[in-house]
């Protein structure tokens, strides 16, 4: 069977516009649905994924994911007319009625929710694909499904803790060969995540995508100041439950759309709100210190529950909260799972990968197995690079590698010369962490990087979020790790060992910590290659690693943005589709041995690329 499974929630957004228009613009994501996307499942095996963001430039966005879509099915040479099923990962009919009750909340049901608005879409985007081929899930349902049929276990334990879903803010349930069984639940009335992203809103961040920045904030502030109000506010109730009483003051409608009564309570306690422009104070950063901590009590406290009452010894997780690297990192340093197993896409473009292989398991087609997420393209067609060479040929110069060991040895080489290298191997980034194939790499002992990186990206905060890439073989010397943990591509937090502050500190946190993304050869051969010859140079298999975008944009999905932000910003060299690319008067003699050349022209670059991609493949 050739499956679909697709997120976002269309119309969402544009729904919120015509009834508040006068809304900051930030106020528009807040509520329901993000990060649409598209999966294609061929045969019960993941074959292809993609998030729209990266083909409409608009970050987390909800929109119906067509090209998405297109790009799945074009990485398998399928039509839509060959596509079996269409799955969507996410299912409001359980509560029509309750919607149906006022007049607002009937028309977002009939215009954005219901299955008649879903048809509706489909049928603009793919209007040759019958109405009987779609089919929906409910969105935990879907998240606990992309969890489970990805982590590589026979059985566990998933906990999804996630924002609204489409009705509930936390499910946990029960996985194994013979089905996913739900096992608790908690309503969208106390979602530690709406009060986390409540709080970003306030504090003049976005609803979501600012999480790296929010912990790094954190990691600087006193969770003592507020912590009265967060103990207040979140209250960790028996049998693994919550209650966020600051979500429960909104009582009338027009308090529940955009959470008036909550935003109150904020003022009321925690002080005037900050604007997107304004300084960022002391205060601030305590709030979100207190805020980290409340929310990793809200994990340990639910995941304490379900370890206590199964006495299973393997958990996954996702949701939205999955995406917080700090949670995630106090979730492995308590030991109370043998095995913690967070799937790289965690938010709802993971639900998406959900949606299709639970239809593919029901069908008896997909099983458990171990599996990034990423799959589609590694390299820019020739249709692609020829006119973005072609745009910037007099600025560039280009030098292919022939091998993969030529390459980990000239990039590890740029790096440890503590130059700033731009990574771009081809369309296929999807979900939270995209490193290797999109991402920024260098030195990470300059004390001074994140703040040298801030400038050069546009950084509201003037430091850039970070992490550290570590082979899977050498993350266990930095950083202080559980004995015998099996690591994943997920980004973690953790301390990073006394000896080696000084070695790490363009990554380290002000608390200690750092994030890390542990590299596995298996998953991405060219990022451990370069890691493991930046080891053979200094002494240690780790780099500073960030995402390639400069602030408030997506990552860079296309050899001409590349080209673009590594041309408009003072990063020293970009590698792209296996070449080095350098700027004109640049030099970098000591990273090859041929002597510097003037401008190439379109005919050389596109010679180049090709011969370049030739033998790479």
């Amino acid at each position: 069977m050739r499956i679909i499974g697709i997120g976002g929630l269309p119309g969402a957004e544009a729904y919120r516009r015509l009834c508040w228009p006068r809304l900051d613009e930030r106020e528009y994501s807040v509520g329901l649905g993000a990060d649409a996307a598209a999966a294609l499942v061929v045969g019960g095996e993941l074959v292809a994924t993609a998030n729209e963001e990266s083909f409409i430039r608009s970050p987390h966005t909800s929109e119906f994911p067509t090209n998405a879509i297109k790009y799945c099915l074009s990485t398998n040479n399928l039509t839509p007319d060959e596509i079996d099923l269409l799955v969507y990962c996410f299912d409001y009919s359980d509560y029509e009625e309750l919607y149906l009750v006022s007049k607002k909340s009937a028309q977002l049901y009939r215009n954005v929710l219901s299955r008649d608005a879903l048809l509706k879409e489909v049928g603009r985007r793919l209007p040759t694909l019958p109405a009987a081929r779609v089919r929906q899930i409910s969105n935990h349902l879907a998240h606990a499904a992309g969890a489970y049929l990805t982590s590589g276990w026979e059985d566990c334990l998933v906990a999804v803790i996630d924002g609204l879903g489409d009705g509930q803010s936390a499910t946990a349930y029960r996985a194994s060969a013979r089905g996913l069984v739900e096992i608790k639940e908690i309503s969208a009335y106390d979602s530690i995540a709406v009060f986390y992203s409540l709080i970003s809103v306030y504090l003049g961040f976005n609803w979501q995508g600012d999480e790296w920045q929010l912990m790094d904030l954190a990691a600087q502030g006193d969770p003592t100041r507020f912590r009265p109000f967060f103990e207040q506010a979140v209250q960790l109730r028996p049998e693994g439950t919550i209650m966020v009483w600051p979500l429960r003051l909104n009582k009338r409608s027009a308090e529940r759309d955009n959470y008036l009564a909550t935003r109150r309570c904020f003022f009321e306690y925690l002080g005037p709100k900050r604007l997107p422009q304004g300084e960022i104070e002391q205060r601030h950063k305590d709030i979100l210190a207190g805020l980290q901590e409340c929310v990793n009590q809200v994990v340990l406290h639910i995941c304490k529950h379900l370890a206590k009452t199964t006495g299973h010894p393997r958990i996954a997780l996702t949701g939205q909260l999955a995406l917080n690297c700090s949670a995630n990192g106090v979730l492995l340093q308590s030991g109370m799972f043998k095995e913690v197993y967070i799937p790289t896409a965690a938010g709802d473009d993971g639900a998406a990968i959900g949606a299709a292989l639970y239809v593919a398991w029901q069908e008896q087609k997909a099983t458990s197995r171990r599996m990034p997420a990423i799959k589609g393209r590694h390299t820019y067609p020739p249709s692609e690079l020829r006119p973005a060479f072609g745009r910037f040929a007099r600025q560039i110069q280009v030098r292919p590698f022939f091998s993969l060991e030529e390459e980990s040895e000239k990039v590890a080489a740029l790096i440890v010369d503590k130059k700033i290298v731009a990574c771009d191997e081809g369309r296929a980034a999807f979900g939270s962490t995209v490193f290797g194939r999109r991402s920024i790499l260098t030195d990470p002992s300059d004390p001074g990087m994140r703040q040298r990186l801030g400038t050069l990206l546009n950084e509201a905060t003037r430091s850039r979020p970070v992490a550290a890439a570590v082979t899977v073989e050498e993350a266990g010397r930095w950083f202080d790790l559980p004995e015998g943990i099996e690591l994943t591509s997920t980004v973690l937090t953790v301390p990073v060992k006394p000896p080696f502050q000084e070695d790490l500190a363009a990554v380290i946190q002000q608390d200690g910590t750092a994030r890390i993304q542990a590299i596995d050869r298996s998953d991405h051969p060219e990022l451990h290659g370069i890691l493991v010859e930046v080891g053979r140079l200094t002494g240690r298999e780790v780099v500073l690693t960030t995402s390639f975008n400069v602030a408030e944009q997506p990552i860079v999905d296309s050899a001409r943005e590349a080209l673009e932000t590594f041309l408009l910003t003072e990063i020293d060299c970009l590698i792209l589709n296996n070449s080095l690319i350098l700027k004109n008067g640049t030099n970098h003699q000591r990273v090859g041995e041929e002597p510097e050349v003037g401008a190439i022209s379109v005919h050389e670059l596109n010679h180049v690329s090709a011969e370049a991609n030739s033998l790479a493949e």
